[in-house]
């Protein structure tokens, strides 16, 4: 490979590890905030497992994925099945089914770009040093870390006003008070 050939593939790692920053926030901020993930959340993983899944399948050629690297591409679709069982809140069972979605989407995600990163580049893993990789997880954990500390810290610099505008419930220890992020006004 050469060099061009290198650099562009480790700007892949790095445009890939961006995207994945920017959609794990929300989860992260929605565990710290109200102590789980969202609905919206599990099914947008869903979502692209399930076409990583179909295009994992049909691949052709020699750098196929290993049938269970593409099974746990299923997982999803396993929490939702698992969702549909007849179980009472409050039982053990409940919360497993609750918990394993939260799992499949905050260790799901950086697995299933990884995965996306294989179907699309499969030659990745052999040009990119574990080094970039390391940087690259590095990346969304700086992310995601403070995306949950800011969510279990919203009383501090959010009102449940600015949950309520932004079309969001309102946590229960939310802080009462007009809109305040972004609103010079309102901060007097």
């Amino acid at each position: 490979m050469t060099t061009p050939d290198i650099a562009r593939a480790r700007r892949t790692v790095g445009a890939v590890a961006m995207a994945a920053a920017v959609v794990a926030w929300w989860p992260a901020f929605t565990l710290g905030a109200w102590g789980g993930v969202f609905f919206e959340q599990i099914l947008t993983l869903w979502a692209a497992a399930t076409a990583a899944f179909v295009i994992a399948l049909f691949r052709e050629g020699p750098r196929r994925l290993p049938p269970p690297i593409v099974a746990t591409l299923l997982l999803p679709s396993l929490w939702i099945g698992l969702s549909f069982l007849p179980v009472r809140d409050g039982t053990l069972l409940s919360d497993v089914i609750s918990w394993f979605g939260v799992g499949i989407t905050l260790i799901g995600l950086p697995f299933m770009v990884w995965v996306i990163l294989q179907i699309s580049r499969p030659d990745i893993t052999e040009v990119v040093a574990g080094r970039t990789w390391a940087v690259a997880a590095f990346a969304i954990v700086v992310v995601a870390v403070p995306s949950f500390t800011l969510g279990r810290l919203h009383p501090h610099f959010l009102t449940c006003d600015d949950f309520k505008i932004s079309g969001n419930d309102v946590p229960a220890n939310c802080t009462p008070g007009v809109v305040s992020l972004g609103s010079a006004a309102s901060r007097g």
